[in-house]
């Protein structure tokens, strides 16, 4: 399958062809089905969010014990590690510096 380059919002989880139809965070190159699996787990990040968004207000203790929560730190970790998987040196440098895939890439 041909891979395409795409440019990437994770904050409104955006995911385009065009680098100037948006500021993008990260640039990644991806075939037909990585696209669509990325696509699948910012849907499901939404989905999250929208249930975890009441609880955001909780000390962390407490935010971390709730499995809403766990859920959406779950799929945006996943999100985070397809964009690794998928990007360029400066994607993958970018999101290393983060230190957010705990677990190794």
């Amino acid at each position: 399958m041909d891979k395409k380059t795409y440019y990437v919002n994770v904050g409104t989880g955006e995911v385009l062809e065009d680098r100037t139809s948006l500021n993008y965070e990260f640039e990644i190159s991806a075939n037909d089905e990585e696209f669509d699996q990325l696509m699948e787990l910012f849907e499901e990040t939404d989905n999250t969010s929208q249930a975890s968004y009441a609880t955001s207000w909780l000390p962390l203790s407490v935010y971390y014990s709730n499995e809403t929560n766990q859920e959406y730190d779950y799929y945006l970790t996943e999100v985070y590690r397809t964009l690794h998987r998928l990007g360029n040196e400066q994607t993958k440098r970018h999101i290393e510096s983060m230190n957010i895939l705990k677990n190794g890439v």
